[in-house]
């Protein structure tokens, strides 16, 4: 079954973000604050405030980041770990596969839980898998790496939820 992305109950919400010039990098947003000063957000999410739904070609548990025209997220594409763009009319504007992805132990996860993080010039992504790498704004992956065949693979009972953060460094 195909999962319904309603990052446009998202883009309801950060609509006025836009506006304002703002943008939300990581799943934490601006600062790692969860939050931001600017906008007015809908009390309620349900279908009075969705602007639209596209579907996913899996079952993607990442927050979706912003910047400027994109709405990225992480999601399974077949057996591949993905990152995905979005207008934001709900049209999809790129995907890239990353590597092979390792299946969610839990009933609700995925490989891609983890968000994915920008600078404003890179896109971040790590997967279950281990894959971690770096794309620019269209699409084209930069570099890539598997965080468990260089370092060993994870031990957790869980799956895996840690989304990249930047650093100054």
């Amino acid at each position: 079954m195909k999962t319904l992305l309603s990052v446009g109950l998202l883009a309801a919400a950060a609509v006025p973000l836009l506006a304002e010039n703002v943008r939300w990098p990581s799943w934490r947003g601006v600062g790692d604050l969860g939050s931001t000063p600017e906008g007015t957000y809908p009390a309620r999410l349900d279908d009075d405030h969705l602007l639209w739904q596209s579907e996913l070609p899996g079952k993607g548990c990442s927050t979706p980041i912003v910047w400027d025209d994109l709405i990225i997220l992480t999601s399974p594409v077949g057996d591949q770990d993905a990152v995905i763009t979005y207008d934001w009319k709900g049209k999809k504007v790129w995907e890239a596969t990353i590597g092979t992805l390792r299946k969610g132990k839990h009933r609700n996860g995925s490989s891609s839980n983890p968000s994915a993080v920008t600078d404003g010039k890179s896109i971040f992504a790590y997967f279950k898998s281990g894959n971690l790498a770096a794309l620019d704004l269209q699409g084209k992956v930069l570099w890539k790496t598997n965080l468990q065949e260089r370092y060993g693979r994870d031990t957790l009972y869980w799956d895996i939820g840690t989304s990249p953060v930047l650093t100054r460094d």
